[in-house]
């Protein structure tokens, strides 16, 4: 009789058989060679041989609720979806709750299990183990469960690529990849693109120079994320999902799941669209991957051939050349090395198994291999009914077939899951559908929840139970090893669900949304102040050398001025120019800053970019686009470097020639003065950060460290660390993620909430340039209000902004929303809580104003904004109206006597900075030159106090954010100043192609160039092929058509035809009134 049963590893599957054993009255004794318990789950800084190993960013791919063992919920405040520590810990509370830990042998390695000389009779094995001290002893058992997992055997393919004893870099396998620490700045291929494939793909991507993802077959890629941001599986791994599934046709099914899919990206426009449909081969889960190959960062290729020195060869004919790290995501093979070698095996090597359990030659079935499956859904559960059905068959209570059904049945069902799945003979031997396996397995042990009987005596539970998640606590409901807890864990699952630890309450709206504000009108008086004549304007200062500066400079050259700008630093490109070390008085950017506009929206109006270049550009790609554009206008020999501007004044005999005297000094202390006859200013508004430390009682008993974000570079020194980040605007957003890949714990604290968008857009496109066209700006302005709920309830169907704690206290378009693509799953994760505004500071405590308290916060990273100021200007050209300077149209200075001052680029805007600036330096120019009249002072002040109103009834201005504009009618306004505004009407009369694009495509600055003052030949060409330059940076792994089965068309024909017949009965219905009324299907919900 079966008594003693052995455990071979404590990890999660050895935890819930040892607890199984107990329950069922066996005496479990469990071999763990390690020192501790969690397997796969124990993170270990160097892997140890023949154990499983994870890379410390690892988060679960399934969520708490369906991850959690039956009888046992995991805690309401761990995240939704938790990092490889979270689990640990959960191990160690199921540990201690059922003392489990006394029946574990730990550092204890199984050597060898055979079966007994009375095998035949008894069905007892010889076990013998090792010791850490090398002690041997030998135990017989009347039972064995193996639990020791399938990722302990790396598999390397060397032999399929050639060459690869030639290849100079390093190459090693994922079993071996802890962090990306070493492949910063290095060009790295990872090979794989299974779930680990595409997590170090995505995480190498933030450090290295380049990644490249080689896949040879693709993969359907979904998020942990699904509909108003709650948990996928969860809504997804149903009863009724499973069902509709399993008996709807394939090609129906496939369709419908892929079409989904590509309406959030394109899998084919991606280089992700795998030869396969979606439901025949497991899918990847990746939050990160979509929006990394939209920024250019992860580049998709086809499948590697070979090396030759330090380049990679693949399938396509393209070469990578100075790879310097190649990463094998190419899988593992299971290895029992300690089992009998008589146990039967698969061609392929992999053990054959009877429902991926039982070995089924064995005469006594006393020997059940654990977790040695694929499935499209969690793990736990199904090994935990595992562990239920093994230990009942030990103990005679349920009955297998015959070892020639067994067999039988082994044989059906590789054979059909390598027709359903086109999987290969290893693959289709491992696959197994989730909830039909584990209601199987249920079914033997007597545990499978009755539906029709849960119907009619409990339809509330029926309901959960049919409708929602397939939770492990169905199984808990009835049978042996009834669980009292189940039908209230079930009811309650969704309230576990919500309790992530979002502790931020969110402000209720208040009232209506603003309206958006109507377009002054020009009506202008005539300009009563002296002009200057097109001759008198020749010398023009720029000042400062980044995006304005560049655009600036050009605008002079092509206006006939003699333009000399002056840069502090040492090289061009201002803001986008990263230092390792901050640098005062200059702006800094960190070192993982991605562009939020995409390329085609932020390229100057006739320098489209190169069609290579990534959609949302690293700031190192934006660089060498600005250096691209200096060196195309010859714009360096204009500037002088190392020279700061340090005061700029009137000369003497400014009210006759508007002239100004400009001191620079140089980097070696050499002053200088010069006269110009205009001076647009450049220099941007993120150089002096602003740090509010007196609005944060008891900062200066904080015992930890705060910086400004100006002073961030990365997250180097956070490991491990308590991080508060205080502000959620977008740098704000962007720093709380990249802190909490490392840190041990990342809090957000906001004032207000913000709403959060995507860079990706619809289909995969950049969200920019699908939302940001003349027909999106007319639609807002004729249904402001329907537009902003439409929005709103469209952000709140990605994620919902109230479950995350994000939800502002105003609309979408009332101020620029955060642009991050990481912060929801990040959340979602664990990684990153969202906390109100902080009260007050205690020592090394943060106390917030709910109440709420962090204590061992390490460092505060203070995302408050900046401040702007030009002290080289007088005084009183700094006149504020409100919290913005007093400058028509974001311009010019009303007070000044002659229009030869501008300011440029300081504006905020939802959409790109790079045009707006563009614009603004075209009027300013041809103002100089005396060819465009501005109204009077007092006309341009009141104008500007009516634009200020406006602008604070419209947008929730600060002194931090006070320069918000709308971004389309505000060019339009410029434009129509300088003559260039596009006439849409005449345009659908003479170029209805062309029409189409400027009104119905985005609203990029080429259209500022079709007619009018500095008109392009280009600008048309360029328009016409802009969606070409938004494509061509996916064209890395050409995805072939695949071709059409017969059996597909005729699915098509049956879909199609089902469909007419079932419009044809609803169009009928009301003569089939006498039936209708009697089937509650039909009848309305009222």
């Amino acid at each position: 009789m079966v008594r003693r049963v052995a455990v071979v590893g404590a990890g999660n599957a050895g935890l819930v058989c040892i607890k199984t054993c107990v329950e069922e009255g066996l005496e479990p004794v469990c071999f763990e060679s390690s020192d501790d318990i969690g397997g796969l789950w124990k993170f270990k800084e160097t892997p140890e041989p023949q154990r499983s190993s994870i890379y410390r960013s690892l988060v679960t791919n399934t969520s708490k609720e369906m991850t959690c063992f039956s009888d046992f919920p995991m805690p309401a405040d761990y995240p939704n979806y938790m990092k490889s520590s979270y689990l640990l810990q959960y191990f160690r509370l199921y540990a201690n709750n059922f003392d489990l830990l006394r029946y574990i042998n730990f550092q204890t390695t199984v050597t060898c299990i055979t079966q007994r000389p009375d095998f035949h009779l008894s069905g007892q094995w010889d076990i013998v183990t090792t010791k850490r001290n090398g002690e041997e002893e030998r135990h017989i058992f009347d039972a064995v469960l193996v639990c020791s997992g399938q990722y302990t055997q790396p598999v390397i393919p060397l032999s399929d690529f050639s060459g690869y004893e030639t290849f100079s870099g390093r190459y090693f396998h994922s079993w071996e990849y802890k962090d990306a620490d070493a492949c910063r700045g290095k060009r790295v291929v990872v090979v794989g693109i299974g779930s680990s494939g595409g997590d170090i793909a995505t995480e190498i991507s933030r450090t290295a120079e380049k990644t490249f993802l080689s896949t040879r077959q693709g993969a359907w890629v979904i998020s942990r994320m699904s509909s108003k941001g709650l948990p996928m599986d969860m809504m997804f791994i149903t009863r009724l999902c499973n069902l509709l599934i399993r008996h709807l046709p394939k090609t129906l099914a496939n369709w419908m799941a892929e079409r989904a899919l590509n309406s959030k990206y394109d899998h084919k426009l991606y280089g992700l669209k795998p030869t396969h449909r979606f439901f025949e081969k497991k899918t990847l889960i990746s939050d990160d991957l979509p929006a990394r190959i939209l920024q250019g960062a992860l580049i998709m290729k086809t499948n590697m051939t070979g090396f030759k020195g330090s380049s990679v060869f693949f399938d396509d004919g393209t070469v990578e050349e100075n790879i310097d790290i190649v990463v094998f995501c190419t899988g593992y093979n299971g290895h029992f090395p300690f089992l009998p070698s008589t146990l039967p095996k698969e061609p392929h090597g992999g053990l054959r198994l009877y429902k991926r359990l039982f070995p089924p030659s064995l005469q006594h079935n006393t020997l059940a291999l654990m977790g040695l499956f694929q499935a499209q859904g969690p793990i736990m559960p199904v090994v935990e009914m595992q562990a239920r059905w093994a230990v009942r068959v030990f103990l005679g209570l349920c009955h297998l077939p015959s070892k020639e059904e067994m067999l039988a049945v082994i044989e059906s069902e590789k054979k059909r899951n390598m027709k359903c799945y086109l999987s290969a003979p290893r693959e289709a031997s491992l696959r197994i559908d989730y909830i039909p396996y584990v209601d199987f397995m249920a079914k033997e042990v007597g545990v499978r929840p009755n539906i029709l009987t849960l119907l009619l005596k409990d339809p509330v539970l029926w309901a959960k139970v049919y409708f929602g998640p397939c939770t492990p606590y169905q199984y808990r409901l009835t049978g042996p090893g009834k669980w009292g807890g189940a039908r209230h864990a079930i009811l309650t699952q969704w309230e576990r669900n919500r309790k992530n630890p979002l502790v931020r309450c969110p402000f209720k709206e208040q009232g209506e949304s603003v309206r958006l504000a109507r377009r002054s009108r020009d009506s202008f008086q005539a300009h009563k102040r002296t002009c200057f004549l097109c001759s008198m304007v020749q010398k023009v200062a720029v000042i400062g050398a980044g995006p304005s500066g560049l655009s600036s400079i050009k605008v002079c050259l092509d206006e006939g001025l003699e333009p000399t700008c002056f840069e502090s630093s040492h090289d061009l490109g201002g803001i986008w120019r990263f230092k390792e070390k901050p640098e005062p008085g200059r702006a800094n950017i960190y070192e993982s800053v991605v562009l939020n506009s995409s390329k085609e929206m932020i390229a100057f109006s006739d320098f489209p970019p190169p069609a290579e270049f990534p959609n949302h550009m690293h700031h190192t790609e934006v660089l060498q686009y600005l250096r691209l554009y200096s060196e195309a206008f010859n714009l360096l020999q204009h500037i002088h470097f190392e020279t700061n501007v340090v005061s700029v004044r009137q000369r003497s005999n400014f009210e006759a020639t508007g002239q100004w005297e400009v001191e620079t000094e140089r980097s070696d202390g050499q002053r200088e003065i010069h006269f110009f006859d205009a001076v647009i200013v450049c220099t941007g508004h993120y150089t002096q950060p602003h740090l509010p430390l007196k609005d944060f009682p008891g900062i200066e008993s904080f015992g930890g460290r705060y910086i400004h974000s100006w002073d961030y570079r990365n997250a180097e020194g956070l490991q491990g660390k308590r991080v508060v980040v205080i502000g959620m605007g977008n740098s704000g957003g962007d720093i709380a993620v990249d802190v909490s890949r490392v840190a041990e714990r990342v809090y957000l604290s906001t004032r207000t909430g913000a709403w959060v968008v995507g860079r990706v857009g619809p289909g995969g496109l950049p969200n920019d340039v699908v939302r940001s066209s003349r027909m999106d700006m007319m639609l807002l302005n004729l249904f402001p209000s329907w537009i902003n709920r439409t929005l709103e309830k469209m952000l709140n169907k990605a994620f919902d902004h109230t479950l995350y704690g994000l939800r502002p206290n105003h609309g979408f378009f009332t101020q620029i929303p955060v642009v991050n693509d990481d912060l929801p799953a990040r959340i979602l994760s664990g990684r990153v809580q969202v906390k109100p505004n902080v009260k007050e500071f205690c020592g090394s405590s943060v106390v917030f104003v709910d109440g709420s308290r962090i204590d061992k916060v390490d460092v505060v990273v203070f995302a408050t904004g900046y401040n702007y100021s030009f002290p080289f200007l007088p005084v009183a050209l700094q006149v504020k109206c409100g919290y913005r300077l007093r400058l028509y149209k974001h311009v010019f200075p009303p007070a000044v006597a002659h229009p030869t001052l501008a300011f440029v680029g300081f504006i905020h805007a939802l959409g790109a900075i790079n045009p707006l600036a563009e614009i603004q330096a075209r009027w300013a120019t041809r103002v100089f030159k005396g060819l465009i009249t501005l109204p009077s002072e007092e006309t341009m002040k009141k104008d500007i106090e009516k634009d200020t109103k406006t602008m604070h009834k419209r947008f929730a201005c600060t002194d931090r954010s006070p320069l918000q504009v709308d971004y389309i009618f505000y060019q339009d306004t410029v434009a129509k100043q300088v003559g260039v505004r596009p006439n849409i009407l005449w345009l659908f009369l003479t170029d209805p192609r062309l029409a189409l694009q400027v009104f119905f495509g985005p609203c990029t600055a080429y259209q500022y160039r079709l007619t009018g003052p500095g008109q392009w030949a280009g600008a048309r060409q360029a328009i016409l092929t802009q969606m070409e330059r938004v494509v061509e940076p996916f064209r890395t792994r050409v995805v072939p058509e695949p071709e059409t089965r017969v059996s597909s068309r005729i699915g098509i024909m049956l879909i199609v035809s089902s469909a007419a017949l079932l419009g044809c009965f609803c169009w009928n219905k009301q003569h089939m009134s006498p039936f209708l009324p009697t089937v509650p299907f039909f009848r309305s919900p009222k």
